[in-house]
Parts: structure tokens; sequence; C-alpha cells
């Protein structure tokens, strides 16, 4: 009996953790000068939720923004016209930064390191998890 009550335990614990982190986590390694920078950002969700991924230029940090996978996506706090682009970009709200930013959708989409200006950093998929 004990050993089921564990087994209950160990696993709701681990679906518990997986859901707050599901996506993929990237190693990315940019050059500041001579200096190698490295850090870590996930992007993408799982079978139990779904994440944005955004860069807070005010703190130098990259923030989530979650939500449960069969639940409504967040909605976006406003929108701003790019004149460049002619595009409406969609800003939203993350729990961890002052100001609405913008999703950044995919590693691939992310063009230059926003901690060094590099656009030659490198990106590897770290960890899977979902």
């Amino acid at each position: 009996m004990l050993h089921r009550i564990l087994f209950f335990a160990l696993t709701n614990l681990l679906i518990g953790t997986s859901s707050a982190s599901a996506g993929t986590i990237y190693k990315v390694t940019s050059q500041d000068g001579d200096k190698a920078i490295t850090y870590e950002v996930r992007f993408g969700g799982g079978r139990l939720m779904d994440q944005f991924t955004a860069f807070d230029p005010e703190t130098k940090k990259f923030v989530y923004l979650q939500w449960e996978h069969k639940g409504k996506p967040p909605t976006p706090a406003m929108k701003v016209w790019d004149h460049r682009t002619g595009e409406t970009i969609l800003l939203y709200r993350f729990p961890d930064a002052k100001n609405p930013l913008p999703v950044i959708p995919s590693i691939d989409a992310m063009k230059v390191c926003p901690l060094t200006n590099d656009k030659n950093f490198k990106a590897k998929p770290h960890i899977i998890v979902d």
C-alpha cells in the first residue's frame, strides 16, 4: 500500500514539474567582443501547458507566459503597428516584466541575441520536456 501511495505522489510531482517547463530548452552561445556568453531559453509548450517567450530589455532576462494547453490563450494587452513592415505586433503582459512585450515565436525567429546583439549566435536544443 505504501508503494502505491509513493508511486502516486511521485507521478503527480513529475507531471506537475514537467508541465511548468514544457517545450524545448535551448543552450545559446553568443559573442560579446572577445567574451562568450552562454544562457538557456525555453520555447514551446507540451501536453499540459502552452507558453509564450519574450525578452525584457529592462531586466535583460527572458520571460515566459504560460497557460493550460486546453485553456484559452492569453489576450494581447495592446497592438503596435510597425511602420517598416506594415505588420501589427501584438504585445502581451508577462508576469516578470513591467511593460507589455512582443512574443518571440521560436528560436529560429530570433535573429539577434538580445544580450549581445550578436547575429551569429549558436543555439542548440539542450533539453526537451513534454
